[in-house]
């Protein structure tokens, strides 16, 4: 069974659901999806629990785990966060033993942050999750349920938007989700007891200045510390997505390294070869020259703490490092 979020309260008022798989990209029905579920849960005074699952032993932890729930204990609600690319044969089988633990004691819901979107990923989990939960996805009816979150933020916060006021935020949805999300807010903020206009989004919206990876990664090319460092703040304001500066700060290092020792490194993350054309367009001989292998060997390890913490959803600390890479570079 498929849901979207706009039908997902009322679904699980009339169904008897104990697994739930959330498929989402957009981190605001990642964020509502889960909220619809625990409300419902934290009715019943369910106990909540968060695991994370990065390697084997993660699994075998969550496995004792349950084993330990046994007839006379409260009802749980684990909140799985499993890191894997690719569904593996191993994942196959974690996944169908989990099966066994598919009762009303034991709440499952998973989310698959790094997933890849690929045929065979996504056919074993429909196929998987048949007769023992639903799949949470707004993929089929993403507009429908863009105008469902925008009412509904609208609603909760008392807000009074007139009509054209809504399609202009609907339409900067379209253009630009970090943007739309980040304006949202702010007119939380900015417009209480007032009647928000078309004229005022528009105002507000030119007024802003939205930053990018490009920016950031521009900025300590240049070696203008106190900027890089004003960029990236902005960009966590933003909610930018933090893996973008990750991966694009990875793509710049591996640059350097092949000119300087003429080492190349594999790139497997996503848009490397749009990081790397786009950030070969800047001059980068006064950089390449200015730093020496052991600034490269130092920013290496600080880029594999940042892997470790992304695995583990640690986002504060991910900025902290990030802004140490703004200004490790000379």
């Amino acid at each position: 069974m498929i849901i979207d979020t706009m039908h997902l309260k009322k679904y699980i008022h009339q169904n008897k659901v104990f697994t739930y798989i959330i498929l989402e990209s957009k981190y605001i029905f990642i964020k509502e999806n889960r909220k619809i579920i625990f409300d419902y849960f934290k009715k019943k005074k369910n106990k909540k629990k968060n695991i994370t699952i990065n390697n084997n032993d993660d699994w075998n932890n969550f496995f004792n785990l349950l084993k330990q729930q046994n007839l006379f204990s409260d009802r749980q609600l684990f909140n799985i966060t499993v890191y894997d690319t690719i569904i593996s044969k191993d994942l196959q089988s974690y996944l169908n033993k989990l099966k066994y633990f598919s009762n009303k004691k034991i709440i499952k819901i998973f989310y698959f942050p790094n997933l890849k979107k690929n045929a065979l990923n996504h056919n074993f989990l429909y196929n998987y999750i048949k007769n023992i939960g639903i799949i949470i996805n707004n993929s089929l009816s993403y507009i429908k349920n863009i105008h469902y979150w925008i009412n509904r933020k609208i609603k909760i916060n008392n807000l009074n938007v007139t009509p054209s006021a809504k399609n202009f935020l609907f339409d900067i949805s379209r253009v630009s989700f970090n943007v739309f999300t980040n304006l949202i807010e702010n007119i939380i903020l900015l417009y209480p007891n007032t009647i928000i206009t078309y004229d005022m989004l528009r105002k507000y919206f030119k007024s802003i200045k939205m930053f990018n990876y490009y920016d950031w990664i521009q900025s300590i090319i240049l070696n203008d510390k106190q900027k890089t460092l004003k960029i990236l703040l902005q960009l966590k304001t933003q909610k930018y997505d933090f893996t973008k500066l990750v991966n694009s700060y990875k793509t710049l290092i591996y640059i350097i390294l092949y000119y300087k020792k003429k080492i190349f490194i594999q790139n497997n993350y996503i848009n490397s070869i749009v990081y790397k054309k786009k950030i070969m367009q800047l001059s980068l001989h006064s950089l390449i020259r200015r730093n020496n292998i052991k600034i490269i060997i130092l920013i290496l390890k600080l880029l594999k703490k940042i892997e470790l913490c992304i695995q583990n959803n640690q986002i504060d600390i991910i900025w902290m490092h990030l802004k140490t890479l703004s200004v490790i570079l000379n």
